[in-house]
């Protein structure tokens, strides 16, 4: 990676930034100016104050739509502005309902920006992970994963990326039926089943058992972080899934090249579980 690229992500990444403050921007400037108009005197109904609320859940709504993974919630809120827009409601209401959806459109934002990234042109998606240990795990692991055939590099795609999206249910299901010994290497099989059993817990909201599932000891050369040891139960269990999606995301990368885009928005997640 060249200096001009290094220096240019930070101002690429600022820059896709802008959209998401004009949010709050139009939202609560729109009511702002409303209420400033009418203690001027200019009599006008306070719902088209809700214009710039209007407008905003449509950037939104647009900010959504261009995400990998699609947020429901801030696509549907264009409907509820265009609702407070055309309402007629007195004053004292409107000027504080539009101050409460300003504030959720803004929750919304941030909401969208932490869950789903500040948004990379297509071009640029699945081309390279971001330079940093999560690479340096993948490019180590290439030789074990290249050969994997796509459709189990598919089905650990789907697994990694539904358990960061908290969907467990859907991740145990989905580890689950890929998590077939037939032609599918050991340490992926054990990831699957590790992944399996922890969204399990999850979903059901439990605690860990007293016995869980582990990688056996010669899966140690594929693990992205070494093992604390059996005097550490809480931590070994952590650990212990934390290897597997790490593993599924490496063996993903390298065997199903059409879920790279979908990978590389989500290395935010798979470099948090990197973090010590």
């Amino acid at each position: 990676m060249t200096r001009s690229d290094t220096t240019s992500r930070p101002a690429e990444s600022n820059r896709s930034l802008y959209p998401g403050a004009l949010v709050p921007l139009l939202a609560f400037g729109s009511t702002l100016a409303g209420i400033a108009l009418f203690n001027a005197g200019v009599q006008f109904e306070i719902q088209y104050a809700a214009l710039g609320g209007f407008l905003a859940s449509c950037l939104l709504a647009y900010l959504a739509w261009t995400r990998l993974h699609k947020d429901i919630v801030a696509l549907s809120t264009p409907i509820y502005g265009f609702i407070f827009f055309v309402t007629p409601v007195d004053y004292t209401g409107g000027v504080a309902l539009q101050l409460l959806y300003a504030s959720g459109l803004t929750l919304l934002t941030a909401r969208l920006y932490y869950r789903f990234g500040t948004g990379t042109p297509s071009r640029s998606l699945g081309t390279e992970l971001e330079t940093g240990p999560l690479q340096a795990y993948v490019e180590s692991t290439r030789h074990v994963f290249a050969a994997l055939d796509p459709v189990t590099g598919h089905r650990a795609a789907a697994a990694f990326l539904r358990f960061s999206e908290g969907e467990y249910r859907r991740a145990a299901d989905l580890a689950r039926a890929a998590a077939c010994p037939d032609g599918t290497p050991g340490p992926v099989v054990r990831a699957f089943d590790i992944l399996r059993q922890h969204a399990e817990l999850l979903d059901n909201n439990r605690s860990r058992p007293v016995t869980f599932l582990m990688f056996l000891p010669d899966d140690s050369p594929l693990m992205a972080k070494p093992l604390p040891g059996s005097k550490d139960p809480d931590r070994e269990f952590e650990t212990q899934i934390d290897n597997a999606l790490l593993l599924l995301y490496s063996a993903a990368w390298h065997a199903s090249k059409t879920d790279q885009p979908l990978l590389h928005a989500s290395q935010a997640f798979a470099m948090k579980l990197l973090t010590p």
